[in-house]
């Protein structure tokens, strides 16, 4: 009996340590299969934190190489198409008639920088059923005719301080969009027969898109969103074309103004309030129609 006894007590004793045996088992396995869910989880979090990292130096490095592109570029054209357009998602009180594409304008862009850095451009503005509208820039003066007219105007420009060549409008908004805005590639795409990256600058309410040749860096497309501003701009380039030599008349108009044309001398801010009554005039005579 007592044989028996010990026997029972021997037996219990295994079980006793087989159940905990296998209890620590399961418990190094649960504390194992824990530590295995937290490595893979943090994996994750690093590659997406890397992926991120990655996606951002890249975006950041599409912007820096069209600004780079843009600073050395010493000569242009380009043939632009600008849609200007209202958004009726944003006001409510704008009728279905408003809505959409309001105007549609061809902007021929011709650009120069000269060996001291100063730049030359031409502007030519083509709306369908109105006269073309011609602007010569350069360091100094504008000078700016409308088709068929018998006066042309020029205008001092405005006084800018720095070295010419280190002024380049474009790189300095990017700047600034790199600096306070969210910087996204979006995805590359194909845009007027280039294939492009679409890059995205996200503020606090306004979202501005850009589409960069992957060849050159040059902008194919800009779009702007606005939260509050229902107006839309689109500007598409159709075609451009890099180093090619101008003639200098070429930015005085010489081959577009009647040789006897008179030049009107105008201020800055005269030209300016001048610009913006004609402006006046053509919205009321939209609104009498």
């Amino acid at each position: 009996m007592k044989k028996f006894t010990q026997f029972l007590a021997i037996s219990s004793l295994m079980v006793v340590m087989v159940a905990c045996g296998e209890d620590n088992g399961n418990n190094d396995d649960t504390v194992e299969a824990e530590e295995t869910d937290e490595q893979v989880e943090t994996e994750v979090n690093n590659d997406e934190t890397e992926e991120a990292e990655n996606d951002f130096l890249a975006v950041e490095d599409i912007v820096k190489a069209a600004m780079e592109a843009e600073a050395n570029l010493q000569s242009a054209f380009r043939h632009n198409v600008m849609t200007m357009g209202i958004d009726a998602d944003v006001d409510e009180n704008i009728t279905e008639e408003e809505e959409g594409v309001a105007q549609e304008e061809e902007i021929l862009e011709y650009t120069y920088v000269h060996e001291d850095g100063s730049v030359s451009t031409r502007t030519e503005r083509i709306v369908e059923g109105q006269p073309t509208e011609y602007t010569a820039d350069d360091s100094e003066y504008s000078l700016q005719y409308t088709e068929g007219e018998d006066i042309a105007y020029r205008v001092e420009m405005f006084d800018v301080e720095g070295d010419p060549a280190d002024i380049h409008p474009m790189n300095n908004q990017f700047e600034q969009y790199l600096e306070n805005y969210d910087v996204v590639l979006e995805g590359e795409e194909e845009v007027n027969g280039y294939t492009t990256y679409h890059v995205s600058f996200t503020g606090e309410e306004e979202v501005l898109h850009y589409w960069f040749d992957q060849e050159t860096y040059e902008v194919i497309r800009m779009e702007n969103e606005d939260e509050q501003n229902p107006f839309r701009i689109t500007l598409d380039v159709i075609e451009y074309e890099h180093n090619i030599d101008y003639d200098e008349a070429f930015f005085l108009l010489e081959d577009v103004m009647p040789e006897d044309i008179d030049i009107e001398e105008r201020d800055t801010e005269e030209h300016l309030d001048e610009e913006m009554n004609d402006i006046i005039d053509e919205l009321e005579e939209e609104n009498e129609e």
